[in-house]
């Protein structure tokens, strides 16, 4: 856990509940079940962080700016631990291979940068034994290699490639098939060359 991020709620004396409700007031969405937003409403008034009207004051802005500061700080830091140091330039790697423009399909191969690197935290979670850049542009140069042979007619975007749920939420990654396919025959990756 990182005692950087709750630093926000000991400097100003505020409860995780009522960061919940701050932030929810300020992207007006409902709190949900998950607290009592009556109560909360009612402290975030007695602190000045609301005023008659139920609106944001600037000290609530204040203490939701920190808090956001240091969530995405902690983020950064994850998706370095995860993806290692150098991940924006092993992202771009990635991307590069696939084509340029729209598949067959329809849909645009390459997406944002951002969007892969969610996907790729998730997929080193969920299979670390494929957490080794080289593997993955490997096995990604080989798929991409195999879809062109028929035209990209089967091509996955590269966001998809990595990870797709399907509408049974189930969740599958050609990614994690062509990597244990390389390390079952390493071969493969230099048909390529």
């Amino acid at each position: 856990m990182s005692h950087q991020l709750w630093s926000t709620c000991l400097k100003y004396r505020i409860s995780p509940n009522q960061i919940y409700y701050l932030d929810s007031r300020r992207d007006k969405i409902s709190t949900g079940s998950i607290i009592d937003a009556d109560i909360e409403r009612e402290i975030a008034h007695s602190n000045g962080y609301v005023d008659s009207d139920n609106n944001l004051t600037a000290k609530a802005l204040v203490v939701l700016n920190e808090f956001e500061t240091y969530l995405v700080k902690r983020k950064k830091k994850i998706s370095k631990e995860i993806l290692g140091d150098n991940f924006a330039d092993r992202i771009k790697e990635y991307l590069q291979l696939f084509p340029d423009g729209k598949l067959p399909s329809g849909q645009l191969a390459k997406v944002n940068t951002k969007t892969l690197t969610d996907k790729f935290i998730k997929f080193f979670d969920m299979f670390p034994e494929y957490n080794n850049w080289p593997l993955i542009l490997e096995a990604t140069n080989y798929y991409i290699y195999s879809c062109s042979k028929e035209g990209n007619k089967f091509m996955q975007t590269s966001e998809y490639f990595i990870s797709k749920q399907n509408l049974h939420k189930e969740i599958s990654s050609k990614l994690a098939d062509y990597c244990q396919m390389i390390l079952n025959d390493p071969e493969l990756k230099n048909i390529t060359d």
